[in-house]
């Protein structure tokens, strides 16, 4: 199992090999996510609009969020 370095900025360098099996090149988006005491690296795949607004309603499934319909409506909800 390869030991990578954080930076005093907080960058990571990945393996090349990792990076090549996945297809990320430089200025690739990734989407990163907190579990428990692990963090998972996913490379992050243009979708269509559909798509995303469906994994993001997913999500908030998941999570078992609510919005009233004015919080859902309001243009600074992710903010």
């Amino acid at each position: 199992m390869p030991i990578a370095h954080i930076t005093q900025s907080g960058n990571i360098s990945l393996p090349k090999q990792w990076r090549d099996e996945l297809g990320l090149e430089p200025n690739s988006d990734v989407l990163i996510e907190k579990e428990n005491n692990s963090i998972i690296i996913q490379p992050l795949r243009k979708k269509s609009l559909a798509e995303g607004f469906k994994l993001i309603d997913e999500e908030i499934k998941r999570k078992k969020i609510n919005f009233t319909r004015t919080e859902s409506l309001a243009d600074n909800l992710y903010d």
